[in-house]
């Protein structure tokens, strides 16, 4: 991000980011449908990753991570990993970065008065780690070294970006009021139903879902209007139970299986191209939240190599969108 202008809005940004991004070692039954990224967080963040999202419950009296049922880490603490991510962010050639924070609480009762106090608590301690003004209008600058709060929990005084009031679940386009003038449109169709045992089917599907909301999304944030948009690349099919039909998992989704390609080879040919022979688009597209993004499968389904491609993606896409604006500037 430190070649982008300070006066950028923060809605106006291409941020690549990961969902549930700190499933990427849990080793118990389930392990292929709990685990969403391949590499640890602060590795994510090497990689180019801005935006993370983190979900977690109050266990014997400490936030964790988690994956719905899934306990990820015993030890590592939401506080903890707060600061660790703001530490990161001091860094020798971090300094100008932010990093977009999503919090959800992912196991347990969200109104529950033990985890919102919890939760206070955490907030306090670390207040001025984050961003203090939230809107879609605040600018780069005054991001830049902290961490930018989306709030999927609720909360009894506001703080960050709150997407915690009508979140519609397996939704493909939907809009949360942030004030008056503007919303977050958020896509998060992640529940592949309707055709069991097809991966290409189940990938294009969402597929289709996903490129038609980062349009949209292109489209307004190219206008100029002033919305947060959200949208999840990551999805999960169903769990099959006839022995001859293999499971879609998060992993297939997002790589793909055999000749069919997933989500993050599309998406990168997205990117590049179009997707469907129209031309690159440019513009930002928001916050897009992937699964197992360093890894590509070779060709032809024959194995898997550390590729970082569809980080790069989002990343040259943004840039280029600013050396247009750049380049508009000096042409006026």
């Amino acid at each position: 991000m430190k070649n982008l202008p300070d006066k950028r809005h923060l809605s106006q940004l291409s941020v690549p980011g990961t969902h549930d991004s700190a499933a990427y070692n849990y080793d118990k039954e389930g392990k292929e449908f709990w685990n969403c990224q391949n590499i640890p967080l602060f590795s994510q963040l090497d990689a180019g990753i801005r935006a993370l999202d983190l979900r977690y419950a109050l266990i014997d009296g400490k936030l964790l991570f988690v994956h719905s049922v899934a306990l990820l880490d015993k030890k590592a603490e939401v506080v903890d990993i707060i600061r660790g991510l703001h530490a990161w962010l001091q860094q020798p050639g971090h300094q100008e970065e932010t990093i977009f924070v999503s919090l959800k609480v992912d196991n347990g009762e969200p109104n529950a008065a033990d985890v919102k106090a919890a939760m206070d608590t955490v907030l306090t301690e670390t207040a001025n780690l984050w961003v203090s003004d939230h809107t879609t209008e605040t600018t780069l600058d005054a991001a830049r070294g902290k961490l930018v709060l989306v709030r999927r929990f609720p909360f009894d005084r506001p703080i960050g970006y709150d997407v915690s009031h009508h979140w519609q679940v397996n939704k493909w386009d939907f809009s949360i009021p942030l004030n008056d003038t503007s919303n977050a449109r958020i896509e998060d169709f992640y529940l592949l139903q309707g055709c069991p045992g097809d991966a290409q089917q189940q990938i294009g599907r969402k597929y289709g879902y996903t490129v038609d909301h980062l349009r949209k999304a292109q489209k307004a944030l190219g206008e100029g209007h002033e919305d947060l948009w959200i949208t999840f690349s990551s999805a999960v099919g169903d769990r099959l139970s006839a022995p001859e039909q293999e499971d879609v998992t998060p992993r297939v989704m997002a790589l793909g299986r055999g000749e069919t390609p997933g989500m993050n080879q599309r998406l990168v040919e997205w990117c590049e191209t179009g997707g469907d022979g129209s031309n690159k688009d440019n513009r930002p597209v928001g916050i897009v939240f992937m699964d197992f993004v360093n890894i590509k499968r070779q060709a032809q389904g024959s194995g898997e190599e550390s590729d970082f491609d569809l980080i790069r993606c989002f990343i040259e896409k943004q840039q280029v969108q600013v050396k247009q604006q750049v380049k508009q500037q000096v042409d006026d």
